[in-house]
């Protein structure tokens, strides 16, 4: 039997993660990350070895379902009005903070347990939203990429290679006109801060692929259009536009 005092350092684990959804921005994740690690890294190294341990099916349940057990409590104490924003999230936290904590160690049993949390939320539908697999390294680099990471989420739904017409489009017009100057750059630096947030939140979304290829066609090919053309304004305010569009329905 899992120890108590083992489930309530992970509710309060889940609890601090939460606490830390406003900072999953470019220039505050990987100090919010790394110092929620360093305060639970000794329960994580117990949790790890803890799983280690022989255990029948029954143990090995209790630990996979103390934290959908909990956020499913949590959810259940508070209103309807409420429940949408707490449940996307903790669905955020889960992605960003939780799961690449539990997989940051590289230990094959990391992985397991990560595997068998992220199937147990999904099959219960605790958010009503979708849980991926995620790594801190990944999320980490994701803020590096700027402008085209939207973009690049969209082309990879539509298996689109990294140099595709879109990407390499947008790229260049990155390079050559919004980098350019102070303003464009002030643009590629907030677009640096909110990108991989939104796209977070578009792949917790039952309808993903229908959003990106919404996306696609409404902002994409034409303001891939526009910069072909060489109307760099036109181009900067649809993109913008749909930035903005995105942060308020998803962040």
């Amino acid at each position: 039997m899992m120890q108590e005092e083992m489930k309530d350092g992970i509710c309060r684990f889940f609890d601090e993660a939460l606490e830390k959804v406003g900072a999953f921005r470019k220039k505050t994740y990987e100090e919010a990350f790394h110092n929620l690690y360093h305060t639970y890294e000794e329960l994580l190294g117990s949790l790890l070895s803890y799983c280690d341990e022989p255990t029948d099916e029954s143990g090995w349940n209790d630990i996979v379902s103390v934290i959908p057990d909990y956020a499913q409590e949590k959810l259940s104490e508070i209103s309807k009005r409420e429940q949408k924003k707490t449940a996307m999230d903790m669905n955020l936290i889960m992605a960003v903070y939780v799961i690449p904590m539990i997989t940051y160690t590289r230990s094959q049993t990391g992985d397991r347990l990560a595997e068998a949390i992220i199937n147990l939320w999904n099959e219960r539908n605790v958010t009503g939203l979708t849980l991926s697999k995620s790594s801190y390294d990944k999320i980490a680099q994701g803020f590096h990429k700027g402008l085209c990471y939207i973009t690049t989420a969209v082309c990879i739904d539509q298996n689109k290679p990294d140099d595709c017409p879109e990407l390499t489009e947008l790229r260049r017009y990155r390079d050559d006109y919004l980098m350019q100057s102070e303003d464009g750059r002030a643009l590629v630096e907030a677009y640096y801060d909110v990108a991989p947030a939104i796209v977070c939140a578009i792949d917790m979304q039952k309808d993903a692929s229908d959003i990106y290829q919404n996306l696609y066609h409404d902002y994409l090919v034409p303001c891939v259009t526009l910069a072909k053309n060489r109307k760099n304004e036109a181009c900067r305010m649809l993109y913008q536009n749909m930035v903005q569009q995105l942060e308020r329905e998803y962040l």
